[in-house]
């Protein structure tokens, strides 16, 4: 089952790159980069803004169901209040917010739209409130399901509003909306358990939901803040165009691992419950080395096929963005690590300290934004976040090692990184003396093949290692 979840998860998130994937490339072609530009800002106060009702609640849910025996109706009563009560108060602040955030952006003419940004809210957090529901439930099929119906409805919706309406942000916006509302109406809950006497005590719900929503808030923030700062801090929207899309081909590498991360998520809880330390620890480091070979293999090849990439997806118009998108890709596949661990540590209900480490390293984020923005430009959000991502990587680990059965193999994990470094750095050195002899692309794919076939046999390892645990879950003998 837990097998079946990654491939339905990873389709899904296919469905979902592959209709963003169009979507971006309609609307950069159609707009061009300074209006694309505009667009990217807009949504990027409307994902930070949100980001309050798309996480917390829902990872909240998830681990309850995926530990405990409880009736899924009364806990959804009480969920459903809770997230709507997170919308109204949201949706109160943002229309408080929302002069000041558009005269501090300078999209001042665009402001009314914003106002579709808050309506978008409550469909927003329904939705997520039911993924974390089937997620929980292990029932990753209809989950898979919700959310490529949901990227089908957008793309289609949002081409037709484009179409007849020729306004960028308003069929954006209006496509998200109405795709938010057909997903939901297409997916219902099986309600389990409907004997039980067990329920949830709201302090519980709400501590678990805060603690969750604290770390998802602070992990977000770096990968939904960086056009508002870019814009705060003075790039044009042209350049904003550009950075957005080396981000939408970078993000490629994220949808992928957290489709992963989020099958893995409910199996960890399991394992925990259950004490099966040496599972987990089998589970988690094969995860870990898994997304550091496909993050090094994505990194390859970008920087050997940036310029094509983006000629083919966007048109020459966007060529400025080729130079960002292999850094763009390394810093959201060490993003995908970190949202792992954060997994581990809700998991282990040890929240303070790893907050404490979180926060810190935001700070360190906006500080690190700020100061090289002047000489980075757009290059800056993958650099900032690549440097305290690598930072926050190593003392989490080394945080959990030291609290919990010591689940990471530090000797191994280290063995593999360095290899990883030094496989990547022959990768480029071998491509700048063999573009002197070969046709570029002809050198690219011989050492990205060479390098992907290696990559290929660790990331297997993932489908090995969740089978394995499955089958000692459900009590099976393993050899």
């Amino acid at each position: 089952m837990l097998t079946k979840g990654i491939i339905q998860e990873t389709l899904s998130k296919v469905v979902l790159a592959v209709a963003g994937f169009i979507l971006n490339m309609v609307l950069a072609r159609m707009l061009g980069p300074a209006d694309y530009g505009v667009v990217g800002i807009v949504l990027s106060i409307m994902f930070v803004f949100e980001l309050f009702i798309t996480n917390g609640l829902r990872q909240a849910v998830s681990k309850i169901l995926s530990s405990e025996q409880v009736n899924t109706r009364k806990l959804w009563q009480k969920s459903l209040i809770i997230q709507m009560a997170f919308s109204l108060v949201l949706i109160l602040l943002g229309l408080a917010l929302l002069n000041p955030v558009a005269k501090w952006l300078n999209i001042e003419a665009y402001k009314n739209m914003l106002y579709l940004v808050l309506a978008i809210t409550p469909l927003k957090g329904l939705f997520f409130l039911r993924l974390g529901f089937l997620n929980g439930q292990f029932n990753f099929k209809k989950h898979a399901l919700a959310n490529s119906l949901y990227s089908i409805f957008r793309l289609f919706l949002v081409l037709i509003l484009l179409y007849l309406t020729k306004n960028g942000i308003l069929a954006v916006l209006g496509g998200t909306f109405l795709a938010f509302f057909l997903a939901i109406w297409f997916t219902r809950i099986e309600w389990t358990n409907p004997d039980s006497t067990e329920t949830v005590a709201t302090k519980y719900l709400l501590g678990l939901t805060w603690g969750a929503l604290a770390f998802y808030l602070l992990v977000n923030v770096f990968t939904n803040i960086d056009v508002i700062l870019l814009r705060g801090l003075g790039s044009t929207e042209e350049t904003i165009g550009y950075y957005k899309a080396s981000a939408n081909i970078g993000s490629l590498l994220y949808f992928l691992f957290i489709s992963v991360t989020q099958v893995s998520f409910p199996l960890l809880s399991k394992l925990y419950i259950q004490e099966h330390w040496a599972e987990m620890k089998r589970v988690v480091n094969t995860l870990f080395l898994s997304i550091s070979y496909a993050t090094a293999l994505a990194f390859v090849f970008t920087f050997f096929f940036s310029e094509l990439i983006v000629k083919v997806l966007f048109g020459i118009k966007f060529l400025p963005a080729a130079g960002v998108t292999p850094w763009y890709g390394l810093s959201i596949g060490l993003l995908s690590i970190l949202i792992m661990l954060g997994n581990m540590m809700i998991t282990f209900e040890y929240k303070k300290t790893y907050l404490f480490y979180l926060l810190g390293t935001l700070i360190i984020y906006l500080a690190l934004f700020v100061v090289l923005f002047n000489k980075t430009g757009m290059y800056t959000p993958p650099i900032a976040l690549t440097a305290v991502a690598a930072i926050s990587i190593i003392l989490f680990v080394l945080l959990i090692n030291r609290s919990y059965h010591r689940v990471f193999d530090i000797n191994n994990l280290l063995k593999n990184t360095g290899w990883l470094i030094v496989m990547s750095a022959c990768a480029l050195l071998l491509n700048h003396y063999l573009s002197t002899i070969f046709n570029q692309l002809f050198s690219g794919i011989l050492i990205f093949s060479a390098f992907a076939l290696i990559s290929y046999f660790s990331i297997r390892q993932v489908r090995e290692a969740v089978q394995h645990s499955a089958a000692i879950l459900m009590g099976r003998n393993v050899r």
